[in-house]
C-alpha cells in the first residue's frame, strides 16, 4: 500500500496529522449485454481477466468521466465498437504488484447497448462474456471478485 501523510485542518487548535493512501485512478466499464458482462483477458504472464477501460490520462482531468471512458474503450475494444455510457456504479481498489507499482482506484460505469465490431488492442489477448454464474472460475485482477460480485448482486441484475 502507498502511504503518505497528510496534515489535517486544525480542530479545536490542534492539527494533526493522518495517514492517506496515494492512488493511480482509472474508470472502468461494466458493460452488460443479454444478461451477461465482457471481461478481457490481459496479455501478460498472469493472463488476468479485468473489464475494459484503464486510467485516466494526464490532461483527462477535467474532462467528463464518461468521455475518458469512450477513449480507453476505442483504445481497447476498437475504433468502431461504442456502447451507451451511464453513471458509476461501482467502486474497488486494484492493488500494486510488479507490473504497477501503485494501487489504482478505479470508477465502474454501468454501460448497456454494444454496438459495432469489437477488436482487441495489444493489451488484451481474449475477450468473454459472462453471465452471473460464468466468471467465479476465471483468474481475475486483484480486486475484482468483491466487485463482480456486487455488479452481479445488485438490481436489475440479480
Amino acid at each position: 500500500m502507498c502511504v503518505a501523510t497528510a496534515q489535517r485542518w486544525p480542530v479545536g487548535g490542534n492539527a494533526m496529522t493522518r495517514a492517506i493512501q496515494v492512488f493511480q485512478v482509472g474508470v472502468k466499464a461494466l458493460l452488460w449485454h443479454e444478461e451477461r458482462l465482457l471481461l478481457l483477458q490481459e496479455r501478460d504472464q498472469q493472463a488476468r481477466w479485468e473489464l475494459p477501460g484503464g486510467r485516466i490520462d494526464v490532461g483527462e482531468e477535467n474532462l467528463p468521466i464518461a468521455d475518458v471512458l469512450a477513449r480507453e474503450l476505442r483504445e481497447e475494444l476498437g475504433a468502431r465498437f461504442s456502447c451507451d455510457i451511464g453513471a458509476a456504479c461501482a467502486c474497488w481498489v486494484r492493488r500494486a504488484d510488479a507490473g504497477r507499482p501503485l494501487p489504482v482506484f478505479l470508477v465502474g460505469l454501468c454501460c448497456t447497448a454494444p454496438r459495432g465490431e469489437l477488436v482487441l488492442s495489444d493489451e488484451h489477448q481474449a475477450f468473454r462474456w459472462v453471465a452471473r454464474d460464468g466468471w467465479q472460475q476465471l483468474a481475475l485482477a486483484p480486486g475484482y471478485a468483491a466487485a463482480l460480485a456486487k455488479f452481479f448482486a445488485s438490481s436489475p441484475r440479480a
